[in-house]
């Protein structure tokens, strides 16, 4: 690993530990495949990866929310000055007004999905289903839950992920891979049947909430076995005070403009489920009855924005070559 590199992780970890408020996306931060941009006072970051001539940070900025604007403006002005286009991918609608003021255009990329967890039951007519499949699973199909710290699960974990592969590329950028270190750094929920796992996710801590991330699961694993393992989830973070958790992104679901690229959007959604689980993956959020929560991303001309979208793509799927650092102003 790079000595600099080394240096930029160690200082993400500081500033990742001291905003409570950051969202759980932020812990991939240090997955390993991103540079880092920071702030004048070091007390705050933005992640990005770069693909061709786009330098593209990933959420919202790392730190004080007082610095945000300038770290962004500094950002810009660092992709511009090496002859890059500066875009910003997986961000809330807060954002929205200082990206503008940077010259840059944004549009929607799908909804997020958070469960709030005060007063939250799997009682009642609404989640009757969800509740019989996560109780027959346990009953029918021995299955037990727990969540425990990663670095002593690694090795178990590891023939789930690769079955639940099958030979395609491992995610990475604005998804969690399986990343041994990564993970060693994480609590884990696994699901065991007959003390075999048989499925788990990854989960990215924060002082009031989790995300999910990285779920997984055999093939000959129980049916709705992920319903089973985010039903437990969701108790498990009520039990421990938890605010709400994170289920993360739906992509192009909720695009509702009258624009070229709403339509092409929506479209896709509709028809594209022989490259990506698009309607799927919704309807499996969807069923915890979440918020809803627009994201953005943002390019400096409109018809850029395709072109970055894939380009995220491209990042997220690449193996991981370690990133050589990219001089900036503050890093």
């Amino acid at each position: 690993m790079d000595g600099r590199h080394d240096e930029q992780l160690r200082r993400a970890r500081e500033v990742l530990a001291a905003d409570a408020d950051r969202e759980p996306d932020a812990a991939l931060a240090l997955l390993g495949d991103k540079r880092f941009h920071f702030s004048a006072s070091g007390a705050s970051f933005l992640m990005y990866g770069v693909c061709g001539r786009s330098w593209i940070a990933f959420g919202q900025p790392v730190g004080p929310a007082g610095e945000r604007y300038d770290l962004l403006r500094d950002f810009c002005a660092a992709a511009r000055g090496a002859g890059c286009r500066p875009a910003v991918y997986h961000v809330g609608a807060t954002l929205l007004p200082a990206l503008r003021g940077l010259g840059l255009a944004v549009h929607p990329m799908g909804r997020s999905a958070t469960v709030p967890l005060a007063g939250f039951t799997l009682a009642g007519a609404a989640r009757g289903a969800l509740r019989r499949n996560w109780r027959r699973l346990a009953r029918r199909d021995d299955l037990t839950f727990a969540v425990a710290p990663g670095s002593g699960l690694v090795e178990e974990l590891r023939p789930v992920s690769e079955a639940w592969l099958a030979g395609r590329p491992d995610m990475g950028f604005s998804l969690g891979g399986f990343v041994p270190g990564h993970l060693a750094r994480l609590p884990v929920a696994v699901v065991r049947q007959r003390d075999r796992v048989v499925a788990f996710a990854a989960l990215l801590p924060t002082p009031y909430r989790w995300g999910v991330d990285l779920m997984r699961y055999r093939p000959d694993a129980p049916p709705t076995v992920m319903d089973h393992l985010l039903g437990e989830v969701l108790h498990a973070a009520r039990d421990r005070g938890l605010r709400d958790v994170e289920l993360g992104l739906a992509p192009l679901a909720g695009l509702t403009g009258a624009c070229a690229l709403c339509r092409l959007g929506r479209a896709v959604h509709a028809y594209g489920e022989r490259w990506y689980g698009f309607r799927g993956l919704h309807r499996f959020k969807a069923k915890f009855d979440p918020v809803w929560s627009p994201r953005y991303v943002a390019a400096p001309r409109g018809w850029q924005l395709p072109l970055v979208l894939a380009q995220v793509g491209r990042l997220s799927t690449r193996p991981r070559p370690m990133p050589t650092p990219t001089p900036t102003r503050r890093s």
